[in-house]
């Protein structure tokens, strides 16, 4: 049992007068958090099947937390956009992990402008479409090494821990200026946290800790700069004044907490359905054209986003004619709008070759993925590099075998144990 599943009651419902059903929104009977009881999916690359069914029947699920707080859940693509879109849900609204009462300096994701306007601006050079093109030699050597580790160790290796955890996280680590041991450390932390609970307590020790390691980091940037995103963050020109230890810590951890790990997840379940379809695959690696589009269907179909985004209404509104009173917390299914029949052809089959479509795997609005460009660029290196490098790539065990990762947070495999021929 999760530490969710101890604190927060799930409840059903009062159920809905007969006319209700007239309506374009109704409210449906309780909806489980996502990772807190193990989801029922049609197959390992769909949306939880609860979900899918609030979407068909145009319904909003509701959970109710301790102390009165409610949550209700969006599923159909144009309510989360319209929800993303509108000032009136706020990012900074939403209750706090026990890691901290308030929230830390510089954690943007959890702030609403001005604030969060300062610091994206701030980062807007590191992670726009032009920087992100910048890394991809580093991202390429980084992938080169790992595929050079791969094949020293004879003709099989697990794809996860040897290639599409590392890599991702090695560019994080370079990009912030921080030894990889500490992103090694914190990643195993949380992946354990995610999988086993832990009290409030345990879970305010280990953030506080990150957040120490983290100071001595920027203390040691302040003091003798390098060329990295931490130093020219601490010694740089910034709109509305120089940034303060805190501040860069702050943001630093966004990163860290944004990461690496929908990447490494995209390619765990990307690589999975590829090695059931050849034909795709083969096409795939024969087409180096078609990364860029199969890297937006990867973005789209993969439900790697297993609980979506989360705002507080700060005034009363009306989402598809469902009332959404003050105070009250709405969560964006991601995974079930990016599959929202009313949006997507054929949304629940996998074309790689599909025209770039209007998915809501980085959000919407002021708070969209601010690293998206960099998630492209490592996506389309580690796919045409892997591919290039064993053409023979294929999965080596029976796929009931895998192991899905199903947490609050994140959807992916454990492991995904692969082989390819001796050359």
């Amino acid at each position: 049992m999760t530490t969710y599943e101890r604190t927060h009651r799930i409840v059903p419902d009062a159920p809905s007068a007969p006319e209700a059903h007239t309506r374009e929104s109704t409210v449906s009977e309780t909806l489980p958090l996502p990772g807190t009881v193990k989801a029922e999916r049609r197959c390992p690359y769909d949306p939880p099947e609860n979900h899918r069914r609030l979407r068909d029947a145009g319904e909003l699920g509701k959970l109710e937390l301790p102390g009165g707080l409610v949550m209700w859940f969006l599923t159909k693509h144009d309510d989360i956009r319209a929800m993303l879109a509108d000032s009136r849900f706020s990012g900074s609204r939403v209750p706090f992990p026990a890691m901290s009462p308030e929230i830390p300096a510089g954690f943007f994701f959890s702030m609403d402008p001005p604030d969060h306007t300062r610091y994206r601006r701030t980062l807007t050079a590191e992670f726009s479409v032009r920087g992100a093109r910048e890394l991809t030699g580093r991202i390429e050597r980084l992938a080169d090494q790992h595929l050079d580790a791969m094949e020293a160790m004879g003709t099989s290796a697990d794809l996860v821990s040897a290639y599409a955890n590392p890599v991702p996280a090695m560019v994080i680590s370079e990009i912030l200026g921080v030894p990889y041991t500490y992103h090694q450390k914190f990643d195993h932390e949380v992946r354990t946290l995610r999988e086993t609970g832990g009290d409030d307590q345990a879970v305010g020790a280990m953030a506080t800790a990150w957040w120490d390691e983290m100071r001595g980091f920027v203390r040691a940037k302040r003091a003798e700069p390098a060329d990295d995103m931490i130093s020219r963050l601490l010694h740089g020109e910034v709109e509305g004044g120089a940034l303060t230890d805190e501040e860069v810590v702050g943001i630093a951890m966004t990163i860290i907490f944004a990461g690496h790990e929908p990447v490494e997840n995209l390619i765990g379940l990307g690589m999975l359905a590829l090695f059931q379809d050849r034909e795709q695959l083969t096409r795939l690696r024969e087409n180096p054209d078609l990364l860029d589009d199969a890297v937006e269907e990867f973005l789209r179909y993969f439900p790697v986003n297993n609980f979506g985004t989360v705002r507080t209404a700060t005034e009363d509104a009306v989402i598809n004619g469902h009332p959404i009173a003050k105070g009250e917390m709405v969560a964006g299914l991601v995974s079930t709008a990016n599959r929202d029949p009313e949006r997507f052809a054929d949304p629940d089959r996998l074309a790689l070759d599909r025209p770039h479509a209007s998915h809501l795997a980085f959000g919407h609005g002021v708070h969209q993925c601010l690293g998206q460009q960099l998630a492209r660029v490592e996506l389309k290196v580690l796919l045409q590099r892997l591919l290039a490098r064993f053409p023979s790539l294929r999965l080596a065990v029976a796929p009931e075998e895998i192991r899905y990762r199903e947490n609050t947070s994140f959807y992916g495999v454990h492991e995904l144990p692969v082989t390819w021929a001796a050359e």
